[in-house]
């Protein structure tokens, strides 16, 4: 959308005054995020092409062979490789950060060493985990290194900037589609009329089909200019639920246990996980838009609790847990494989939500949470 003048002033004299008390008399102005949103929304296709031709070029060059799996694994190195390059484009096209990124460098490296050494001193090459970790680096490179303090160093720092890089390209992506396009989903469940778009929102939302929506209301947080503590954790824990839930249905299927190496496994696994964020962002920027669904029922409808619920489902996730549990254990799996296997991935697990919640924050959160509340009030009050 262009940035009109004219249409800012006409909007500005629109809304109430109590919301641009609250927001600020600059609430509508086009920022970077706006051109890197143009941007991703213009050249997103093709990367996705791109994507799917690496994706066939490592299936056929891998030398494990044609397999299920080997096809798991050549889609996801595929996608990492097409996201690195987007975020290293997002990263230098997006907002201005909370946290300076002299700074932020600074703490990813001392994590990174402070790691390194870490699964240094407690395996070295014991369990096969610094192997695992050198593997990557192996891969991505090309370049054979036996499994020493310094290759599990320089490995560390490698995964460290894929997954900052990846990080940076799932958001951009993530904010660019859901920024321009989230206030039509909220306001599609005023329309009178059942369409595609607003069956599509009440099941998302987990609205029940008892309520009558009439309006949908919005009102955010404000708290630009500093670092958001509580949405970080949240972000992060709940990237950790979600992505330890999903490793359930890998890592205790006895089908995936007798076929897939555990390397490879683990691989699967946490290259999924720097996709999570896809997942989680979208319902946890409805709590910091205080998105409300309103009716004839006295109160109203609070949509993040509706689309967390939607996504969680714990009772089901529960039963479906323990019930893959007993059958591995039934089938005679190694309870003990599943546990190292389960311990390796929550590692990797932990510090990807936690860096990729800390990128969210620091870089994309303000933007998107402000971008959708301008273009729900430009529909609302022009």
């Amino acid at each position: 959308m262009t940035d009109d003048p004219g249409r800012r002033r006409s909007t500005r004299r629109s809304i109430p005054q109590v919301l641009e008390d609250k927001l600020g008399r600059n609430w509508d102005r086009q920022t970077k995020q706006d051109k890197l949103d143009r941007f991703i929304k213009r050249t997103f296709p093709f990367f996705v092409v791109i994507g799917l031709v690496l994706t066939v070029i490592m299936t056929f060059m891998d030398p494990v062979g044609l397999s299920f799996s080997t096809l798991l694994m050549s889609l996801c190195w595929a996608y990492i490789v097409v996201f690195v390059v987007i975020g290293l484009i997002s990263r230098f096209l997006s907002e201005s950060e909370v946290l300076s990124s002299k700074y932020t460098f600074l703490v990813f490296i001392v994590i990174a060493t402070l790691l390194a050494a870490l699964l240094w001193f407690l395996f070295g090459t014991a369990y096969g985990l610094n192997n695992f970790v050198v593997g990557f680096f192996t891969f991505l490179t090309r370049v054979t290194a036996d499994t020493s303090f310094l290759s599990v160093l320089v490995s560390i720092y490698v995964l460290t900037f894929v997954v900052v890089m990846v990080s940076y390209g799932v958001l951009a992506v993530v904010v660019a589609y859901f920024r321009s396009n989230y206030h039509r989903i909220l306001y599609s469940l005023e329309s009178p009329k059942d369409g595609r778009l607003k069956r599509v929102a009440t099941r998302l939302f987990n609205v029940p089909s008892i309520i009558d929506v009439t309006e949908v209301t919005i009102d955010p947080e404000v708290d630009d200019g500093h670092f958001n503590k509580r949405l970080f954790k949240n972000l992060a824990l709940a990237q950790i639920i979600v992505g330890l839930t999903l490793s359930s249905y890998i890592f205790l299927n006895p089908v995936f246990l007798q076929t897939i190496p555990f390397d490879r496994m683990l691989t699967f696994m946490a290259l999924v996980s720097l996709f999570l964020c896809a997942i989680i962002v979208p319902c946890s920027i409805l709590r910091s838009l205080g998105a409300e669904a309103h009716s004839a029922a006295p109160r109203p409808y609070v949509l993040w609790l509706g689309m967390r619920n939607r996504l969680y489902q714990a009772y089901f996730i529960l039963a479906i847990t323990m019930t893959l549990l007993g059958i591995s254990v039934f089938t005679g799996m190694d309870v003990l494989r599943i546990a190292i296997t389960y311990a390796g991935y929550l590692v990797f697990l932990v510090l990807m939500s936690l860096t990729v919640s800390f990128i969210y924050v620091n870089t994309f959160y303000v933007s998107f949470k402000n971008g959708i509340v301008r273009n729900f009030l430009r529909r609302k009050y022009e």
